[in-house]
């Protein structure tokens, strides 16, 4: 089963991955879990790993603490607990300088106020994780999104490493983008599962030749030819993700292997008196032009919407 949520033309800058096991939540807030976690950030991307407490229904006696698909806490209760109190104190010191009627509208005043506040941190926060959570339970589509967000968030993090050398700012709105739309694609194809299930399962029975058995095979035949899109969108879409990160793994590791030669040398030349040796940028040209083609590919794809 896949919990997808609507897209609604969201654009993140940062993304959460909890797993506990039973399933992925990636979300553009933090989830809760339902005990402690780790928070592992790196670039546009926090892995929320959840400890180990007692659950049933596993075959270990603790398993991940769950991350819950509820809305997130919003604060709204601190707001509501905090306008409350002052409301209280405000009221008691009116009714002791003007009295009590005094004292009972400035209190219904601040309590509204506080009220309206809460509630509208609490509808932006609802809407936020309406547009923007999915939760995948097949391990597959899991996996796929968590390799996927390994090479994210490796790119972003070796990137500074580039910036001198790249013309480009900083990447972890593309890729925190670029992720989230694979994430509603591995969505999409999870939900086109489920329906192609029911209707295989629909035609259980069903005689052949007839009408309803053909219309059956149609609306089979066209879901496979929806999951076979998508799969290849995905594919494409973990391949430019994975190849962004391998050119830049590639630059770094030319770039350290080259100032420890140069390092070297210079140790050696001094000893010599020799002149120090030239700049390596130049060196570094071919996976410079490597890397910025691997960033074009990933920015010219089209979101989910515009397929």
């Amino acid at each position: 089963m896949t919990t997808a949520a609507r897209p609604g033309g969201l654009v993140p800058e940062h993304l959460w991955l909890a797993d506990d096991e039973d399933k992925l939540v990636v979300s553009v807030l933090i989830p809760d879990v339902a005990g402690d976690a780790q928070h592992d950030t790196a670039g546009p991307v926090t892995v929320v790993s959840p400890y180990p407490v007692s659950r049933p229904g596993g075959m270990y006696a603790t398993r991940p603490a769950q991350v819950g698909l509820h809305i997130p806490r919003s604060g709204g209760a601190r707001i509501g607990w905090a306008g409350a109190a002052g409301s209280a104190a405000v009221a008691a010191a009116g009714a002791w300088a003007a009295g009590l009627w005094a004292g009972v509208a400035v209190a219904a005043a601040g309590l509204g106020v506080t009220v309206w506040q809460a509630l509208r941190r609490y509808t932006r926060v609802a809407r936020q994780w309406t547009e923007g959570h999915q939760v995948l339970t097949y391990y597959d589509d899991r996996a796929v999104v968590q390799d996927a967000a390994k090479n994210v968030r490796y790119t972003a993090a070796a990137w500074p490493q580039l910036h001198a050398h790249v013309d480009l700012d900083n990447p972890a709105p593309v890729l925190a983008g670029q992720l989230w739309d694979l994430t509603l694609l591995v969505g999409e194809r999870a939900a086109a599962r489920e329906v192609r299930k029911k209707l295989q399962i629909a035609g259980y029975g069903v005689p052949d030749g007839t009408a309803t058995a053909v219309e059956l095979a149609d609306r089979i035949a066209r879901t496979d030819a929806g999951l076979a899109r998508l799969t290849a969108d995905i594919d494409q879409r973990r391949t430019h993700l994975w190849r962004l990160a391998d050119e830049v793994a590639a630059f770094v590791t030319e770039q350290q292997a080259l100032a420890q030669a140069n390092a070297m040398i210079r140790d050696v030349d001094q000893r010599r008196g020799a002149p120090a040796p030239a700049d390596v940028a130049g060196e570094l040209a071919d996976h410079t032009t490597a890397v910025l083609a691997a960033y074009r590919e990933l920015t010219q794809q089209p979101g989910p919407a515009t397929r």
